[in-house]
């Protein structure tokens, strides 16, 4: 979790800088058309619309199509849309015109390691810290990715159409095999309701118990762990192959949605939409909310349950199941309107309120 974190903070620090610098009149040095199209490209990047800005950047690079600065916003906007193959390709070729674009190189490192390919986001790093010696963020990121790689060197892996499932010894290679099962399956099912089926590569990592804490730093509660990966222990997996798959469709979930929305999901509603996949019990959620007798805002659970303890963790997976239910109950619900406008930036307040629901409405299953 600490290496996902890391790339995925230095990936947000370069796109910031991007939105802010919007980088335009002093590398591009084109007519006003173009420079008016870049500007207006990381403009909208800046305010969450990515589709938008993909247009701007398409639009600016038909009549430029070899500047490395337009190529880096386009690679950006795909990045956001969720197409990664995309956005790989553009910053790859960004750097290869102009390799100073450390930022560029920032993104493309994150996206190499979510896309499974660890050797690649090390040489994107290492060939960016020649142009930028100093840059501290950069540097911490590789000893983090080289430590990734240490770990997970003696692993073998199991590949299955866009699933990468990596394990370490025979004995788990059944466990890998059966697990890609599982997510081909449940992926079609999730992507049936949720509307999409994001083609990015999905890496799942199979741990002994020990391996799973010591690398995730997961609160003891955790079964398992999305953080760019999905990350599973094990232990007992073969003796309990329900519980097993159903925590690989609950992290699929999460991998999914990633997929969809870069950014803005609420904590509560990734965690409803993925106890919801993976066949949890709401009557058994009711009957412990009931007896508990205290509920949590949803408002206060949208940045992360990592921080709670058992008991108080229990509530939050429970009135997040509750609530997606009640979304899930309106026949036809708009869940991809619902993950498109988030991903356009609006709020989930302002979002939900476009399907005649209000966080009372969300509530009303655990309200007291």
């Amino acid at each position: 979790m600490a290496l996902a974190n890391a790339l995925l903070m230095l990936a947000r620090k370069a796109i910031a800088t991007l939105y802010v610098v919007l980088l335009s009149s002093t590398q591009l040095h084109a007519q006003s058309s173009v420079t008016e199209l870049n500007d207006a490209g990381w403009k909208a990047l800046r305010e969450g619309y990515s589709v938008k800005a993909a247009a701007l950047f398409g639009e600016a690079l038909a009549l430029r199509p070899n500047d490395p600065v337009l190529l880096m916003g386009s690679g950006v906007a795909a990045h956001e849309r969720g197409n990664q193959k995309d956005a790989m390709a553009r910053l790859t070729r960004a750097l290869e015109l102009n390799p100073r674009l450390t930022n560029a190189a920032k993104l493309l490192g994150q996206i190499a390691f979510d896309e499974g390919d660890v050797d690649l986001a090390i040489r994107t790093y290492e060939k960016a810290l020649k142009n930028a010696p100093n840059d501290t963020d950069l540097a911490n990121a590789l000893q983090a990715l080289r430590r990734d790689a240490d770990v997970h060197h003696t692993f073998g892996e199991s590949r299955f159409d866009r699933f990468r499932v990596m394990f370490e010894g025979r004995p788990e290679e059944s466990l890998a095999a059966q697990a890609t099962k599982v997510f081909n399956s449940a992926f079609f099912r999730i992507g049936d309701t949720l509307g999409e089926y994001p083609s990015n590569t999905i890496v799942a990592v199979l741990y002994t118990d020990k391996q799973f804490r010591d690398i995730t730093r997961a609160p003891e509660w955790s079964g398992g762990q999305y953080d760019g990966r999905i990350r599973i222990p094990v232990a007992g997996a073969g003796q309990k192959p329900e519980l097993f798959e159903q925590v690989m469709t609950h992290e699929l979930t999460h991998a999914v949605i990633a997929s969809i929305v870069r950014h803005g999901v609420p904590t509560w509603l990734n965690e409803g939409l993925a106890q919801y996949f993976d066949g949890s019990d709401p009557n058994a959620a009711r009957r412990r909310m009931k007896a508990l007798g205290r509920s949590i805002p949803l408002k206060n659970l949208e940045h992360g349950f990592g921080h709670m303890g058992q008991a108080e963790a229990q509530v939050a997976y429970d009135e997040s199941l509750l609530a997606v239910g009640v979304m899930a109950d309106r026949p036809g619900f708009g869940w991809t309107r619902l993950l498109h406008r988030l991903a356009d930036g609006q709020s989930f307040g302002d979002a939900i309120g476009n399907f005649g629901f209000s966080y009372a409405d969300l509530e009303a299953p655990f309200a007291r």
